[in-house]
């Protein structure tokens, strides 16, 4: 009988401590999963911020190349008309010119795409075939495009010529002013798309940890 009666309670014993090491077992598996859920979590709120950040700066991007290049639109515009009637500072407005021509160059430069790479190499073939002219009344035209400007040289310049280069109805100005326009129009575009997708994708984020908040 005492045998029996131990056995039994060596067999009660090996129960209990197996039950107790599987609710050990258990709890670690659930921390362990709720770990993984977590790290799951950080490495996706990682990325998520990652590609937000390089979808805002591809936006603020484009809003910059919509700016300067629709300032480059009135600018030469504006120079047209000056040169045209003789009433104004042209100094100043080809100076004005000249700042957003080359800050739309740049913009376009940083920016992506095959439209874009148009446009600045459009800009960029316009200055430079009617580089000697532009050297006659003071615009100097760089390797890259970009343009610097000599008032001085500019006020002492034969106004038929200067006319003849800067004014409304001549082809360097329809043709700056022309591809300045297709630019900011698909400047355009290109940040309401990035506004829209760097939107979604915030919210996106949102909804997902609304859902899936772990806590310690």
């Amino acid at each position: 009988m005492r045998i029996r009666t131990g056995a039994r309670a060596a067999g009660r014993m090996t129960t209990q401590m197996l039950s107790k090491r599987k609710r050990k077992t258990g709890l670690s598996s659930s921390k362990n999963s709720i770990l993984g859920s977590r790290l799951g979590n950080s490495r996706l709120s990682a990325l998520n911020a990652q590609n937000s950040l390089s979808t805002r700066l591809e936006r603020i991007g484009y809003e910059k190349l919509q700016k300067s290049s629709s300032s480059l639109v009135q600018e030469a515009k504006l120079l047209g008309e000056k040169v045209d009637t003789g009433v104004g500072d042209i100094g100043a407005a080809a100076e004005s010119m000249v700042k957003n021509y080359n800050e739309t160059m740049q913009y376009l430069r940083e920016s992506s795409g095959m439209l874009n790479d148009f446009y600045r190499q459009s800009l960029k073939e316009t200055v430079l075939s009617n580089s000697i002219e532009l050297a006659d009344i003071g615009f100097k035209v760089g390797n890259d495009g970009s343009l610097s400007l000599n008032k001085e040289k500019l006020a002492a310049a034969d106004p038929e010529k200067v006319k003849r280069l800067l004014g409304g109805s001549g082809d360097l100005v329809k043709r700056i002013d022309a591809i300045a326009s297709r630019a900011a129009d698909n400047a355009k575009v290109n940040a309401e798309n990035a506004s829209s997708r760097y939107n979604a994708s915030g919210g996106l984020s949102g909804s997902y940890f609304s859902r899936y908040n772990f806590r310690g």
